[in-house]
């Protein structure tokens, strides 16, 4: 079979060279490693996978989902809603920075029409635009988030890297799954149930020393 053309667009957005920053946040992992909550490999992947099926994983998912459902002119709408759930300023900042730097680069080189909104509304409204399939789109989503925040470990436990790998290799299948479990949720089955992660989002604020801005 051919190769989808759409699926390789798809992964050069979400790739760590896609001009959007993401390297500059932690979502809140900084500030869990120096209060000592994070140690090693172990504990990394059990903060990750409570991240991605019981909090923000999950959430920007359906969010992400629901934008591909959505015209442009309810696009507003989802995105004031999306940001009356952010857990924290940093939270929020780091969405909303992402989400106007990922609108621009794909305006920019394909020509597509996504306002700047936060990062899985605007992942989503292009997946839409570019005819890329929701399954896909999801899943790539939350294994580059995923990514991401592991490579952010690797630097602050620190860990090595094939440790970081063999972490975020371990969460390819819950990645899947969370794309299939989310298929067609709307913002009402949105919840959180991670507080410690969010606690850590809101202690990152105010930290005297930090390499990332969340």
């Amino acid at each position: 079979m051919p190769t989808d053309p759409r699926l390789l667009t798809l992964a050069q957005w979400l790739s760590p060279s896609f001009p959007i920053g993401a390297f500059a946040y932690s979502h809140g992992l900084e500030a869990a490693v120096q209060a000592g909550w994070l140690r090693d490999a172990d504990a990394l992947q059990e903060w990750l996978t409570d991240v991605l099926t019981e909090g923000t994983g999950r959430s920007d998912a359906i969010w992400l989902s629901c934008a591909m459902g959505a015209d442009g002119a309810a696009l507003p709408a989802l995105d004031a809603q999306a940001r009356a759930f952010a857990a924290s300023a940093e939270r929020l900042r780091e969405a909303e920075r992402q989400g106007a730097a990922f609108a621009q680069a794909v305006n920019t080189v394909w020509g597509l029409d996504v306002p700047p909104i936060l990062l899985p509304l605007a992942v989503g409204a292009a997946a839409r635009q570019a005819g890329i399939p929701e399954g896909e789109a999801v899943a790539l989503y939350l294994h580059a988030f995923v990514s991401n925040l592991t490579s952010a470990a690797i630097r602050l436990i620190p860990l090595g890297q094939t440790e970081g790998q063999r972490v975020l290799a371990a969460l390819i299948p819950l990645c899947t799954r969370i794309a299939d479990e989310t298929r067609g949720l709307t913002p009402g089955d949105i919840h959180s149930t991670c507080f410690l992660s969010d606690i850590a989002a809101m202690r990152h604020e105010t930290l005297e020393t930090r390499l990332f801005q969340s």
